[in-house]
């Protein structure tokens, strides 16, 4: 990890001794969504809010970018969602040797959704997400992007069959706020985390994708889980039909054994989906995609008791209509939740009612 961290910093300072850059370029880029949704409850054990409500949410990106008078180039992008709040910044330098990226709260490498072909949105990260928080919805682990970041990516023409490779690294622990535009202290509690993704398209229309993170041991570290996951995917595309599937497989730091007492230990999380699109034409477009994950869980009541599995699997299912005219996309997206927030009998309907204006 020390070598990973020196060759990034000795790039970065090579590429800060550049002299003077050309005058960049500015624009500002957004998008605002209206939704109407209809949520409701067709088990016996839910305890989140139900029923029907309409909703605004936007976003602006204010983008720069620009060259340095040796070649290489720059860019700076900066997102204000909703309230006003200032977010997801970045910084790329681009150079004959590959790509550094400097990043608060941006640039994800995780591959979880790769597989997704969805005319409006994957279930499990659309509208309540069928979670009644972020802890309870379906969990497909940790992404770079919740931290502050630094990144390399390889060169696009380096490798054969389009082939990408990017590393990312979190400086020092990936605790503390993630979401300062001039300095963040990141804590010690989870460790320094790194992530590494790939992609190739061994065919016309094929492209495999794959990711990996773990976190160092930094913090408690007596008989612990270490905090790591990966995904991997393929998605084929031929003419106006597509189709993917991907798995997902995590688990979350804690103790490596069962205490004794009735707590629940979580040991993983074993995910998997599939995502069917078509584009009826230039304008509308459908999908279907499923999604599963399988929380393993054991606990005992005593130290003497044996382990009782108490694993769950929850399920989404979610089809989507889009229709596009002009700048302003019209969705419709039904989904159906089955043991929402892993809770066996928890079962949930959603329906939203989307017009998407980008500007």
């Amino acid at each position: 990890m020390n070598k990973l961290t020196k060759l990034l910093f000795s790039v970065f300072t090579s590429v800060a001794i550049a002299t003077s850059a050309f005058a960049g370029e500015f624009t500002v880029s957004g998008s605002a969504k209206a939704t109407y949704t209809i949520l409701s409850n067709t088990g016996t054990a839910g305890t989140h809010a139900i029923g029907k409500g309409i909703g605004i949410s936007n976003e602006f990106s204010l983008t720069a970018s620009g060259e340095l008078d040796n070649g290489m180039t720059w860019s700076y992008a900066q997102d204000i969602d909703n309230a006003t709040v200032q977010d997801d910044a970045s910084i790329t330098l681009g150079t004959d040797y590959g790509t550094i990226k400097i990043c608060v709260s941006e640039c994800g490498l995780s591959t979880k959704y790769a597989f997704d072909n969805s005319a409006y949105g994957i279930g499990s990260d659309n509208g309540y997400g069928h979670g009644a928080a972020a802890t309870t919805t379906m969990q497909y682990g940790k992404n770079i992007s919740g931290y502050n970041n630094v990144q390399y990516h390889l060169p696009a023409d380096m490798l054969p069959f389009s082939t990408t490779f990017k590393v990312g690294v979190t400086p020092g622990g990936a605790g503390g706020s993630a979401n300062a535009s001039s300095h963040s202290v990141n804590g010690d509690v989870t460790g320094e985390m790194t992530q590494y993704a790939i992609t190739t398209q061994p065919i016309d229309g094929l492209t495999l994708a794959a990711s990996y993170y773990d976190f160092g041991q930094m913090g408690k570290s007596d008989a612990r889980q270490k905090q790591e996951g990966g995904s991997y995917s393929a998605n084929y595309s031929m003419g106006q039909f597509s189709v993917g599937y991907g798995e997902t497989i995590f688990a979350p730091a804690q103790a490596a054994g069962v205490g004794a007492s009735a707590a629940v230990v979580t040991d993983y999380y074993d995910n998997s989906g599939y995502s069917i699109g078509f584009a009826v034409n230039d304008n509308l477009s459908v999908s279907f995609t499923e999604e599963e994950s399988t929380i393993n869980r054991k606990s005992k009541a005593t130290a003497t008791d044996a382990i009782t599995r108490t694993d769950v699997t929850m399920e989404i299912q979610t089809i989507d209509v889009a229709y596009t005219v002009g700048g302003a996309t019209f969705s419709v997206s039904t989904s159906e939740g089955k043991n929402d927030t892993y809770t066996t009998g928890d079962d949930t309907n959603e329906h939203i009612f989307a017009m998407s204006l980008a500007f």
